[in-house]
């Protein structure tokens, strides 16, 4: 499961390169950034800044989400927070569950690397009309957010709950 986590990873964090690389070129000299919450533009970037910020953004989130989870091996199991921790950080089922934390890792860094790339792209597409304007649905976004969320949170704690046997 952890490769098809990193290798979905590095296809999102790919993919949100290439889609900013893509977008440069039709972007306006100057584009905009910034909406208000009714949609409209309020804050502005040159061309070349807006897609250097964005590439900056997703090169740091795909770095700082590899890198904890490759260095979650290294981390002390004082700093790892999991339900019944003594339990799954023994030390034979220790690489088993860090394994599985990293996978998650992955896959969380793959949802906002997506999440990114959709909002990059919205802005492109607002920059494209003579006065640019952004119609995202923030309530649909907002309980997205909220469902992946609780979703990890669950799934973290049916998979490190306790074992029968072990109480």
């Amino acid at each position: 499961m952890r490769r098809v986590a990193q290798l979905a990873f590095a296809s999102a964090t790919v993919g949100a390169l290439v889609l900013a690389v893509r977008q440069h070129a039709d972007l306006p000299a100057r584009v905009a950034t910034h909406f208000g919450s009714d949609g409209q533009a309020n804050g502005w970037m040159a061309r070349d800044s807006h897609t250097a910020t964005q590439i900056g953004i997703i090169v740091f989130m795909g770095g700082l989400f590899a890198a904890l989870a490759l260095w979650l091996p290294r981390v002390p199991d004082h700093f790892i927070n999991l339900p019944h921790r003594d339990y799954w950080l023994a030390p034979k089922r220790r690489a088993e569950s860090l394994a599985w934390l990293a996978s998650m890792l992955f896959w969380l860094g793959t949802a906002l690397q997506v999440f990114l790339a959709f909002i990059f792209r919205e802005v492109a597409h607002a920059n494209l009309v003579a006065a640019p304007s952004v119609r995202l649905n923030s309530l649909w976004l907002q309980v997205s957010l909220f469902i992946v969320v609780v979703s990890l949170v669950i799934t973290l704690l049916f998979r490190f709950r306790c074992p029968e046997g072990a109480r």
